[in-house]
């Protein structure tokens, strides 16, 4: 057994975090997973992995050499690109990290067309409204909406994202509709801990002043689609990107309110580590998401 298949294999184990969905992966019985395992870690005199009844936890050894592998294999990959047609011959798998309502409401449309073009790439994909760690947690490219404060990382912006206040016709009929931000210090609200403010609400107004307001917090929840349910039900005011509130409101199910004042906003990025091992299927996979987002959302 070659070096290499060994580490591919340990690879791949790691990413699919069990020995049988390695093996499904490769192609190849666990039989033959647990023994490139065995003869790695034989001949580099070092515990990786640690396989117990709970399943497979990998050792501080088996990160660190986990991390240079995927770059090996990365740097392998980016080799047959230069001798094949890239653009038409995409493969190998991009794990991915995304938000979870972002994902199910807006990214998977691109995501799918992207697959449609590239049937030779598998994508690993993610889900969790967690701020995930890409570095340590081994993956490609994760999609973060907001402000970025990791500046181990590089962001590409693939679209900025309008917020709206909003709420249901009920809260407003029973409450009252604020007239300005200094109002929201009286009503309740729903607030988003994913979001780039959470509490306090940052607004400017229409000659360019600037407020700051802090509903009663009724309820904080880490998902936005959450939020925005709380909010039909008439349990507060949301402040929520315009993606997860638009068709609600063209229904009249919700109500946006302080239409003249602008709510800071964020942006969504594309996410990845520094340095020259991004691979050439994860340039593309961005590049078409900038590509689509732009048609999308024109200037």
């Amino acid at each position: 057994m070659s070096r290499l298949d060994e580490i591919i294999t340990f690879v791949e184990v790691v990413n699919a975090g069990s020995i049988t969905k390695a093996a499904e992966r490769l192609g190849i019985v666990k039989s033959a997973v647990s023994r490139r395992l065995n003869d790695l870690e034989d001949r580099l005199k070092a515990r990786l992995l640690v396989r117990s009844t709970a399943g497979l936890s990998i050792t501080e050894a088996g990160r660190a050499f986990h991390e240079r592998a995927r770059h090996i294999i990365a740097e392998l990959d980016e080799a047959e690109l230069t001798v094949t047609d890239a653009s038409a011959n995409l493969f190998g798998t991009v794990h991915m990290s995304a938000p979870v309502s972002l994902t199910n409401l807006v990214l998977m449309p691109h995501i799918s067309e992207f697959l449609r073009l590239n049937p030779g790439l598998m994508l690993d994909l993610s889900l969790s409204d967690r701020f995930v760690d890409i570095v340590n947690e081994g993956f490609d490219i994760a999609i973060r909406a907001g402000t970025l404060s990791d500046s181990r990382l590089v962001a590409r912006k693939l679209v900025d994202m309008g917020r709206v206040t909003c709420a249901s016709p009920e809260y407003l009929a029973a409450h009252g509709t604020p007239l300005t931000p200094q109002d929201l210090d009286h009503h309740d609200g729903l607030v988003s801990t994913n979001a780039p403010e959470s509490v306090y609400w940052h607004y400017s107004g229409p000659a360019g002043e600037t407020y700051l307001a802090r509903p009663n917090t009724r309820m904080k929840v880490n998902n936005g689609e959450a939020v925005i349910t709380a909010a039909v039900a008439g349990l507060g005011i949301a402040a929520v990107p315009a993606f997860i509130s638009k068709e609600l409101i063209v229904r009249g199910t919700l109500i946006p309110i302080l239409s003249e004042y602008r709510l800071a906003a964020g942006s969504l990025y594309a996410i990845y580590p520094p340095g020259r091992h991004l691979s050439h299927r994860v340039r593309v996979l961005i590049d078409f998401l900038v590509e689509r987002f732009t048609v999308a959302n024109p200037e």
